[in-house]
């Protein structure tokens, strides 16, 4: 009876330390992945979706979930909410929760009228969190976009073919890259970009070969848009991000960079089609500096010259070579409105 006496307050005490620590189920670990691997949605109106995320069990503390976004179209086609930081979604985990959400912002600017898709991954977590190596580690949000235009203005050209995985399909839909001459090398022409935190076109014919045929090894190239109706717009504006690298002109008469409007372009007749300077677009063009990365935007430049007609833009580029005398230059963001 004597020893029972004296085990009763070491048990006891036993008791206490199991039920406020080591036998406890705080210290659980909760898996953490997309609800669903796919969100697809078809709207009219782009409002925001909510990306859930399901934590089994409950989370047993305050925590947190990081989500990237790969490509290049955040705060050009969505944003979220917690925002992007240092590459990363940073998502807030309550204790006891057993659901963590973010919100994707489209933005209708950017987007337009066209579908959109876009992946997200769960790259690290928090304490008393974890993952599967794979299963709920992604997500693919897909837009089926059913905002109808009813004319042609604003017409909006992002270029989201470039950050959706069909590149190879570049141009965009009734886009003409037309390389007027191409060089020895074959590196005349458009193609996608996506640097600077944009998504649009550029052009490089830059290659270290191209010192054999330095200074006489031309090419031109031009991108020309579909046909655009500016309807009964009144005063009308075309704007864009442009960046151009390296100034080196092809003669003292010619740029290496330019645009012109079409009034009669069919698709089929170029070469005989009346294209004119538009001289605005030239100046904005030229005042972007040349001796550094910095795609800017153009801002409003007038087109009510051309109100009440069907027009095609087309952006230029030409290089005296494939060596030193190759500009290199970007577009995003065309927009006529």
């Amino acid at each position: 009876m004597r020893q029972l006496s004296t085990l009763i307050p070491g048990l006891f005490l036993l008791l206490c330390i199991c039920l406020f620590s080591s036998c406890s189920d705080d210290d659980t670990v909760a898996l953490v992945r997309f609800s669903s691997p796919e969100v697809e949605v078809m709207t009219d109106t782009l409002t925001p979706s909510s990306i859930s995320l399901e934590l089994t069990p409950a989370a047993s503390e305050t925590s947190n979930v990081r989500i990237i976004a790969p490509q290049n179209a955040y705060g050009s086609l969505f944003i979220t909410e917690p925002p992007l930081s240092a590459g990363e979604i940073n998502v807030p985990v309550s204790s006891g929760a057993t659901s963590a959400s973010f919100e994707l912002i489209l933005l209708e600017e950017g987007i337009g009228f066209e579908d959109f898709q876009q992946d997200f991954e769960i790259i690290a977590v928090g304490p008393g969190l974890t993952t599967n190596e794979f299963e709920g580690r992604y997500l693919s949000f897909n837009l089926i976009n059913e905002r109808v235009q009813e004319d042609d203005l604003p017409f909006v050209e992002n270029f989201n073919i470039c950050t959706s995985g069909s590149a190879e399909e570049f141009p965009p839909e009734g886009w003409e890259n037309r390389i007027v001459e191409q060089n020895s090398f074959g590196t005349g022409g458009f193609f996608c970009y996506t640097g600077q935190g944009i998504t649009g076109v550029g052009t490089n014919p830059f290659l270290d070969d191209g010192i054999a045929t330095q200074g006489d090894d031309y090419s031109e190239a031009w991108l020309i848009s579909p046909p655009i109706s500016l309807g009964g717009a009144e005063a009308p504006g075309l704007s864009f991000d442009f960046d151009r690298r390296f100034d080196a002109p092809i003669d003292e008469n010619t740029l290496e960079y330019g645009l012109q409007i079409s009034t009669d372009y069919d698709g089929t007749n170029f070469e005989t089609a009346n294209w004119e300077v538009f001289q605005p677009a030239v100046d904005a063009m030229t005042a972007n500096d040349p001796g550094f990365d910095g795609i800017e935007n153009t801002g409003t430049l007038d087109l009510s010259a051309y109100e009440g007609q069907d027009i095609s833009i087309a952006f230029i580029h030409r290089a005296a070579d494939a060596y030193f005398l190759a500009t290199s230059i970007r577009v995003a963001n065309v927009r006529i409105e």
